[in-house]
């Protein structure tokens, strides 16, 4: 290859190239074969229309940007096909910083707008919200339960309605939807439009963070994507912080205008979220349309796809609409069957759904026990911070280092083991001590390393197919949400004000959390295991052969694919 010398750097012709973006003469054409040339060609002219692209500072017109995307596509899959990398390490990190900027900041302002308007009726109870509207707490249960009915009920729809329609579309479109929901939460006057604006709202948030989880692994490889995910579950950390400040200022707007305190809170948070949903569609980037041009060169979008399906051969078709559209009510169901089913899968899924009952069981009583600890309002507010702050470091952390180890059971483990001497300190605790010590105790288990970001991307990477990905990430989240449901009927009335039965419990599923993580590891080698002693007897001839597609297995089930430990 003339273009790439043969330590795998590029040479002066391909570096004019990444300077002047000048029209080049097809690098295809002169090493590779016609009919390798129409193949490869086919493929990019697909993939120029993913990854939309234009040159800093240029004015031609889109047959100009496609031919140059094209011409640095097929120069660096025939790099990659050659056994050579086709970009130096330099232009892969200045694609990476620009998606980080381009992708991951409006995600994670995304992920805010939601948690924002879902968590907001927890701030309205410390008003006369109830009292106002003639309802009891028993109402109020009743419609957070129907919001998470139909919040978990609506998840594998909306990936699919995701699919088929593409994430730039999708997400910006329930987004609005349920900005407007929140918005019409000022209307309320009694049981009734409060049932359905709950209903309303799990409705329209269903499926958001599946379908957002796979619209970012759609920008990164497998080992870049746990830290990613850590910075969206982190916003949510952050967003407690700012909800409870914003609500103690909106909540002191008593007899301003014709509207109650509470009523503020739903109308200016609504309208916020509102307008965030309509401008993600103009800002999200899509890997469907020419989203991105205004960021990424036409070299920098080649590099862009070219490294993520390198990586994961998988998530080439991953954004093809065309794809969704194709797919039939029996074709969905057979998609969320096999994902539901996948016996390499289902140990996470069952590792998010008692993973984190215990810390999600805490957060849920702490306003409760900080009450019962004689602290105000106000004080309860402000000590959300501390373990915010650490719950947001230590995940990141955590988050990152599993990136660069790439590996995830370590780490889940290490977030389990976290928890339980904290469980333990609480549950021992002298009634006698001191409510500084309690109040200790719940924030190290709060500000534990939140693993989930890692359990997410560990579904990810262990999918191998897009659909299964799709429906994996769908699946993983409601078991995540049926923990939180546990979650929310551990502490019973009767263990109160200690609940030290209930701790017994928390401290027996995070032991069986911690046995899971490792069985999980030890799965994965012997499947792995397995896999290298049939892969090492066949031929080079028929280990290409099976590598072009041939044998019966599909996805994760595949001899040439590893599972992620």
């Amino acid at each position: 290859m003339d273009s790439v010398s043969k330590d795998g750097s590029l040479d002066e012709k391909t570096a004019l190239i990444q300077d002047d973006e000048e029209p080049v003469v097809d690098i295809v054409g002169e090493s590779s074969s016609l009919l390798t040339k129409r193949v490869v060609h086919q493929d990019e002219k697909l993939s120029s229309k993913s990854y939309g692209a234009t040159e800093s500072g240029s004015s031609i017109d889109g047959d100009d940007i496609h031919s140059k995307y094209v011409r640095h596509a097929a120069e660096i899959q025939n790099n990659l096909a050659n056994g050579v990398k086709g970009w130096t390490e330099e232009e892969e990190n200045t694609v990476r910083r620009k998606t980080d900027l381009r992708v991951m900041i409006l995600a994670c302002v995304m992920f805010f707008s939601m948690d924002l308007d879902r968590s907001n009726i927890q701030q309205v109870l410390s008003s006369d919200f109830l009292l106002d509207t003639n309802m009891s707490t028993n109402d109020y249960n009743v419609g957070q339960s129907l919001f998470l009915i139909f919040f978990l009920a609506l998840d594998i729809p909306s990936q699919t309605m995701n699919k088929r329609f593409g994430p730039n579309r999708w997400l910006p479109t329930i987004m609005t939807a349920w900005g407007i929901v929140s918005t019409l939460q000022v209307l309320i006057n009694a049981r009734p439009f409060f049932l359905f604006t709950r209903a309303a709202l799990g409705f329209c948030e269903g499926g958001f963070v599946s379908g957002l989880a796979f619209y970012v692994s759609s920008f990164y490889k497998s080992d870049e994507l746990s830290i990613r995910f850590s910075w969206i579950w982190a916003t949510q950390s952050l967003t407690n912080v700012i909800s409870a400040l914003l609500a103690s200022a909106i909540l002191l707007m008593h007899d301003v205008g014709t509207l109650k305190n509470w009523q503020w809170l739903f109308l200016m948070e609504g309208l916020l979220t509102t307008t965030i949903g309509v401008a993600a569609f103009f800002l999200i980037p899509s890997l469907s349309t020419p989203g991105i041009s205004s960021t990424f060169t036409a070299r920098e979008a080649a590099i862009l796809r070219a490294r993520v399906e390198h990586d994961d051969p998988s998530k080439k078709n991953q954004s093809d609409k065309d794809v969704g559209k194709r797919q039939t009510a029996g074709h969905v169901l057979r998609s969320v069957f096999g994902a539901l089913t996948d016996k390499y899968l289902a140990p996470i899924f069952l590792l998010g759904y008692i993973g984190f009952i215990p810390s999600v069981t805490l957060r849920y009583y702490f306003p409760i026990n900080m009450r019962f600890l004689m602290f105000d309002s106000t004080q309860i507010n402000l000590l959300i911070i501390p373990y915010a702050a650490l719950n947001i470091f230590w995940t990141t952390t955590f988050s990152r280092l599993s990136d660069h180890y790439r590996t995830k059971w370590i780490f889940a483990l290490l977030s389990a083991l976290w928890v339980f001497p904290n469980l333990i300190f609480l549950q021992f605790l002298p009634y006698s001590a001191s409510r500084w010590w309690r109040f200790a105790s719940y924030t190290w288990v709060l500000g534990y390393p939140y693993y989930q970001p890692i359990l997410v991307s560990w579904v990810s990477a262990n999918s191998n197919d897009p659909d299964r990905r799709a429906m994996a990430q769908s699946i993983y989240n409601i078991a995540v949400q049926l923990g939180n449901l546990t979650a929310a009927n551990i502490y019973q009335e009767n263990d109160a004000s200690y609940y030290h039965m209930g701790n017994y419990v928390l401290l027996g599923l995070n032991l069986a959390s911690m046995i899971l993580a490792v069985g999980i590891m030890v799965y994965y080698v012997r499947e792995n295991e397995k896999r290298e002693k049939v892969w090492v007897k066949m031929n080079e001839m028929e280990k290409e052969e099976y590598s072009r597609g041939a044998g019966s297995e599909v996805g994760n089930h595949r001899l040439d694919f590893r599972l992620r430990l």
